[in-house]
């Protein structure tokens, strides 16, 4: 059944509930009026036919109360809404009211008059040379109320009539534009991202055909962007592969063929483990929990096998793939950088000069696309989700008091939109902090520890900012707010400390950051055995702004972190 017939089906029920209603409140009023006048009625009757009793009995001069009494009710005529009978002293009907001529012609039907009728009163005195019976009779009353009951019903149903004919043809226009609309949605869903929705009249479907055209266009840039990373990820100098979650590979790219020398269509499909030596399998499959229990392995050196029996010298890092709605592992992605030519410590410095400049290119490119993202997100996914909240509340606002089903459902996707978001904004917040371009460094980092302190009650910070830091440029601004996140990250996760100082010293020609906590510290030779990624991630930023990075910490006595930055 289309939207069109379920709104005027819709339409008709409610009217004929008011229809029956309305016919039900008027019976019952009528009813009660009913009532009220046969018992006003019947009052009125008894008491002046006492009257005439009394006078006759106070007068016995008179004719027998029998002779008055009959005399009375000739002359007295029809009484409304009662019949009263007259009896000698023999029981033989001296006199009977005439019956009303008031709609005689009308005839209501047994139900109803039974529904009217009230319960009928019947009063009986006994006189001098006779007996007097009065009985109600609400006959009269019945038909009237029946003939204005039946004129405001047919009222009723030619009013019902027309509405509903200019309900459906009303219906039929408004609701023109949703078979277009659902044509292009077939289409979308069937891959066909160039489909577009013609722009509409109404209001709401104009919003709906916008928002959806511009959804189109985004997702097209989406397929566009992700064929760029798929190019990228094609022709990097790494070796990248992609293993479902049988270990099985799905992507296998040039790098790894020039590696490797596999070509494509021999090691799609084959396991992982067919590039491991033997000698490596127990590694293999430790490396293997690791990667699952954290998610990541970065640069893990070791060995893998080519085609022709080679043992190559590779840096592994990996990470596992999520399915972003359920959030199940659905395989991983691993990439091999081959390190099997040991480089002179000269060539090594300058390339690691080049790596630095390079990280600090890729670091600025992950914040402009963070930026962008950001901005991304904040404009277009906003703009849907503010859109799905103002239809699902129409929706909830036309359907209120009509459809409890109808609006559940709206009132359920207005809590989903709202969500949504709320976990845009978290989002944004963690990619690119908004305050950072409109409020400065300074304001940015107060607001970042004003964040800390209110999520870790327990420990104190204190933050002390000396000089201006405004104006250190876009570079600097995001890498020192990156270092202190980061620092914070590290005494939060790992320091166990109640107090840290976080201070910030501007000087003509260099920034000097100092990170003092008072938390357990560590044995700083574990730098050089282990891999602590959150403070090597510090000290490369600030070695690719040409700065220095110090550390001194000693077990039970703190941590102390110094960075000192050239702003020339």
């Amino acid at each position: 059944m289309g939207l069109r017939y379920r709104f005027n089906l819709l339409l008709t029920l409610i009217m004929l509930v008011f229809i029956v209603t309305l016919m039900f409140v008027m019976m019952t009023s009528s009813k009660n009026s009913i009532l009220e006048g046969v018992e006003s009625a019947h009052k009125v009757t008894m008491q002046l036919l006492d009257t005439v009793i009394v006078s006759s009995a106070q007068n016995p001069n008179w004719e027998t109360t029998n002779n008055v009494m009959a005399q009375f009710l000739v002359q007295l005529g029809y009484v409304r809404s009662n019949d009263i009978y007259l009896y000698d002293s023999e029981n033989n009907l001296v006199y009977k009211t005439p019956q009303s001529t008031y709609r005689l012609d009308v005839h209501p039907p047994e139900w109803f008059s039974n529904f009217l009728a009230p319960k009928k009163m019947v009063v009986t005195r006994d006189i001098r040379s006779g007996r007097l019976i009065v009985a109600s009779n609400p006959s009269g009353a019945i038909r009237e109320a029946w003939v204005q009951i039946k004129s405001i019903f047919f009222t009723a149903m030619l009013l019902f009539v027309f509405i509903n004919f200019i309900a459906y043809k009303a219906l039929g226009g408004w609701l023109r534009p949703i078979k277009p609309m659902i044509k292009a949605i077939e289409k979308m869903g069937k891959g066909d991202l160039g489909s577009r929705i013609p722009n509409f009249n109404v209001p709401e479907f104009s919003a709906i055909a916008n928002n959806f055209n511009m959804m189109g266009d985004s997702l097209e840039n989406q397929i566009l962007e992700n064929e760029r990373l798929a190019m990228i990820a094609e022709q990097t100098a790494d070796a990248v592969m992609i293993h479902d979650e049988k270990l099985k590979i799905t992507f296998w790219n040039k790098s790894a063929e020039r590696i490797f020398k596999y070509k494509k269509k021999d090691i799609l499909g084959k396991s992982a483990k067919t590039i491991v030596p033997e000698f490596l399998l127990e590694e293999f499959n430790k490396n293997l929990k690791k990667l699952k229990s954290k998610n990541f392995i970065q640069n893990y050196e070791s060995k893998r096998r080519s085609k022709t029996g080679k043992l190559v010298d590779v840096s592994i890092s990996a990470s596992l793939l999520m399915d972003p709605i359920t959030k199940k592992v659905i395989g991983d992605i691993v990439s091999m950088r081959d390190i099997s030519e040991k480089i002179v410590a000269k060539r090594s410095r300058a390339e690691l000069q080049k790596n630095r400049e390079l990280t600090t290119i890729i670091q600025e490119h992950v914040e402009d696309e963070r930026k962008s993202l950001a901005r991304e997100l904040h404009d277009e996914l906003g703009q849907y989700v503010s859109a799905i909240k103002i239809f699902s509340q129409n929706i909830l606002n036309r359907s209120k008091g009509k459809d409890e089903a109808i609006e559940t459902s709206a009132s359920s996707v207005t809590a989903a939109a709202n969500q949504i978001y709320d976990g845009m904004h978290n989002i944004i917040r963690q990619l690119r902090p908004g305050s950072l371009d409109n409020l400065g460094l300074s304001e940015t980092i107060k607001d970042e520890m004003n964040k800390w302190q209110s999520q870790h009650q327990a420990l104190k910070v204190n933050l002390i900012i000396k000089g201006n830091i405004d104006l250190l440029g876009e570079v600097i601004n995001i890498n020192v707010y990156r270092i202190i996140q980061e620092a914070m990250n590290n005494v939060v996760k790992h320091a166990k400390a109640s107090t840290i100082k976080i201070s910030l010293l501007k000087t003509k020609d260099t920034l000097k950051i100092e990170c003092i906590d008072n938390g357990k510290g560590f044995d700083l030779t574990i730098l050089k055995k282990t891999k602590q990624f959150g403070l090597m991630g510090i000290k490369e930023r600030a070695q690719a702004l040409s700065g220095k990075f110090d550390i001194k910490s000693n077990e039970k006595k703190g941590t102390h972190l110094t960075i000192v930055i050239p702003t020339k």
